[in-house]
């Protein structure tokens, strides 16, 4: 640690951005310990760690949300205080905000400003405003004049790293940008950052997405429990290095891992044949019990619509849809396939699996369908509450405060609620969309474990996604959709990221530093 430290100060004479012995503690409880990170000019720089690490607390004193309790932050060499100094540091969020009734000109000049002809609003001038702006990151920009509504999530993306631009800022912090784009989608920010670093523009770039930062980011940092652990050269990193370094312990490989637990799938749990979704189709495939299945393809691709017509909460033109056996299809019902033994985790976390302000116990129990129980039964809120601690336990979700209200919770713990809630007791085939997106890599290894053990019990599972690396690391077999038709089948040896990507993309080659697995 001390060479680390010692390591950090040096660089500090070449930093855009540096701090030292940073620290900040809440209730007692030390979030960040004496860290110390620097910024050189013109880098981009990961930050990565547990959720818990320190690294939200971290940024929010950069942004001057919290006051620190000591240490230093400086300023190409200038010593600043955030909360009081209006500093050319810019941030994007995960979950950026916009006026989406308004126009992406309207939405620049938030930050830009709203030029004027004659005191009245030059609304020619607000869109020449927007592609300048765009044109400083040599992206092909968006329509002014478009609303924000109608954008898809890497426009919305880019845009929001474009807004900040109008500030001019030296230092740009990006938390977590890409956690709900494909891989595709991903490629187009990170060639925007890239022009962007090539313009002298420093970043902080937070992801739980190992995978992305080989090729991107110039060095990077670990947090752990607080604490600055090492910051290394992208290029002298691996990603079981940082897994070891975020979790302060070697672990398996996670391709090794699933090849340990194999066992043998049984018989075809889900039969489709000829499904046609919104037009789109045929796709006929099977799933067996014991087997993690993949359905996987780049965003658009239908794949996002099999899972959700397979549970009854997409009406089918036509095909057929048998659970063992038994037709599901025709009266097809999100109710039927509840009582048929289909479990669906949605892939939006906060708008369609949790309940905010409600507790742990209330979103584990919220359907009594779910355990073959009928709406107007009475539930004893004791045993509730009991079932609730074992569900805590089994599923390791933390705090075990069976009361807690699901907003406490990490996203990782959220989500181990959320499959405690379908994984809990009878469920026959179950569907997970996007299972590990926003989680860090502690609860994604976690979550997966707890998917291997329900398929070990015979158990169905399809995982609907699109990220390549977690259904190569997760899944048994996968099926790559396109149009709604079933492409490739991949399996054993073949389900690789190389050909994951390059059948998802109808063939297209993929890079080797694009496809570099993280551990």
């Amino acid at each position: 640690m001390r060479h680390n430290q010692e390591s950090q100060r040096m660089s500090d004479v070449e930093a855009i951005l540096s701090v030292r012995a940073l620290t900040k503690s809440f209730y007692g409880v030390r979030a960040l310990d004496a860290v110390d990170f620097s910024l050189r000019p013109g880098e981009i720089h990961a930050l990565i760690g547990e959720n818990g690490a320190g690294k939200s607390t971290f940024i929010k004193i950069l942004a001057g949300v919290y006051a620190r309790d000591s240490g230093e932050i400086f300023l190409e060499g200038r010593a600043v205080e955030p909360r009081i100094e209006n500093l050319p540091i810019a941030f994007v969020h995960q979950d950026p905000a916009f006026a989406e009734d308004l126009s992406v000109g309207e939405n620049i000049a938030f930050g830009a400003g709203y030029p004027r002809r004659m005191g009245m609003i030059d609304w020619k001038a607000v869109n020449r405003q927007a592609l300048e702006i765009y044109a400083t990151m040599d992206v092909e920009p968006l329509d002014p004049a478009r609303m924000v509504s109608t954008l898809r999530a890497p426009e919305k993306a880019i845009l929001s790293i474009v807004r900040t631009l109008a500030h001019t800022p030296k230092v740009l912090v990006l938390d977590e940008p890409t956690a709900a784009l494909p891989e595709a989608d991903s490629m187009r920010l990170f060639l925007a950052m890239k022009k962007l670093r090539e313009r002298g523009t420093s970043m902080i770039y937070v992801s739980h997405r190992l995978n992305d930062l080989f090729g991107l980011c110039d060095r990077v940092t670990a947090f752990r429990d607080g604490r600055h652990i090492i910051t290394e050269d992208m290029t002298a990193t691996t990603g079981a290095r940082m897994v070891e370094h975020m979790l302060g312990r070697a672990v398996d490989r996670i391709g090794e891992a699933k090849q340990h637990s194999k066992h043998d799938r049984g018989p075809v749990a889900l039969s489709v044949a000829d499904l046609v979704i919104d037009g789109r189709g045929p796709l006929s495939f099977d799933a067996h019990a014991g087997e993690i299945l993949g359905l996987v393809g780049l965003r658009g691709g239908g794949q996002e619509a099999v899972g959700r017509a397979i549970f009854g909460a997409t009406p089918i033109d036509s095909g057929t849809i048998d659970l063992f056996g038994k037709q599901l299809a025709g009266e097809h019902s999100i109710a039927r396939s509840i009582k048929a033994g289909v479990r669906l985790l949605a892939g939006d976390r906060l708008a369609e699996s949790t309940f905010a302000g409600m507790s742990v116990t209330e979103n584990m129990f919220v359907n009594p369908a779910i355990r073959g129980q009928s709406n107007w039964r009475w539930a004893a809120p004791s045993r509730e509450r009991q079932a609730a601690k074992e569900l805590l336990e089994r599923f390791d979700v933390r705090p075990r405060k069976e009361d807690a209200l699901i907003d406490w919770l990490s996203g990782g713990n959220q989500q181990k609620a959320c499959l405690a809630r379908w994984l809990g007791e009878r469920g026959k085939l179950v569907i997970l969309e996007e299972p590990t997106a926003g989680v860090d890599i502690g609860a994604k290894l976690a979550i997966h474990e707890i998917l291997r053990s329900a398929a070990a019990r015979g158990v169905a599972m399809i995982v609907v996604s699109t990220d390549m690396e977690e259904v190569t690391t997760l899944c048994d077999r996968a099926i790559v959709i396109n149009r709604g038709r079933a492409g490739a089948e991949l399996t054993g040896a073949d389900l690789t990221m190389e050909k994951l990507v390059s059948q998802s993309s109808q063939g297209g080659t993929v890079s080797h530093a694009a496809v570099k697995t993280v551990v």
